[in-house]
């Protein structure tokens, strides 16, 4: 973990840093499918970021989770990575 009691320079240094990663415009979105219709997504600021969030969706594919909003069983369906705008 990154230590910010550093001096003033370092510390505003990272904050002009995580200030100009936030303003980055969102450019992909990860799509998961279930089942019963409902979708999810996850929007990135790039497709590799996309990419490595679509793995973990992908391994989910067919297996029987429990939704953590509903409480029931769910079953994801289908991952797709689509371009915003």
């Amino acid at each position: 973990m990154t230590d910010l009691s550093g001096n003033g320079e370092e510390r505003f240094a990272l904050e002009a840093l995580i200030a100009r990663h936030r303003a980055l415009p969102m450019t992909h979105v990860v799509v998961t499918r279930f089942t019963d219709g409902r979708e999810e997504r996850h929007e990135t600021r790039s497709a590799g970021a996309a990419e490595n969030w679509a793995i973990g969706e992908r391994r989910k594919i067919g297996r029987r989770l429990l939704s953590r909003q509903s409480g029931q069983v769910i079953i994801v369906e289908s991952v797709r990575i689509e371009a915003l705008g």
